[in-house]
């Protein structure tokens, strides 16, 4: 997708591809695929960078209670920045979880604490 794509879209379709970017993503990681596990990252940053210039990061928030935990990982991270109080309890929830999300929400925890977490 281009950046111009992006863009144009209004808040409900960012929020659409971001899900749906984390989705493919998880997907991605799960089959080994580094290619489309990086299209899909890249995906799920560009709608979260755009979201963020338009301060509309908020909208992402319904999605921490999806059903897929790939989804409510990703969203948590970023809610980190600007609505901690609601993605650190989902993050400490998810690191308690065996398996990559469990580590990636560990891991992302950590980095916030000491300061070095960088959101994209």
């Amino acid at each position: 997708m281009s950046a111009r794509k992006f863009q144009k879209a209004s808040i409900e379709e960012l929020v659409q591809w971001y899900a749906e970017g984390s989705i493919a993503y998880g997907q991605a990681l799960e089959a080994a695929d580094s290619r489309s596990a990086n299209r899909a990252h890249d995906k799920i940053t560009e709608a979260y960078g755009e979201l963020r210039n338009r301060s509309a990061t908020l909208h992402l928030l319904p999605l921490l209670k999806s059903e897929n935990e790939t989804v409510r990982t990703n969203v948590a991270v970023h809610a980190l920045e600007f609505a901690p109080e609601l993605g650190e309890p989902v993050l400490l929830w998810i690191a308690k979880r065996p398996g990559r999300n469990g580590i990636a929400a560990e891991y992302a925890l950590k980095a916030w604490r000491e300061g070095t977490l960088k959101f994209d």
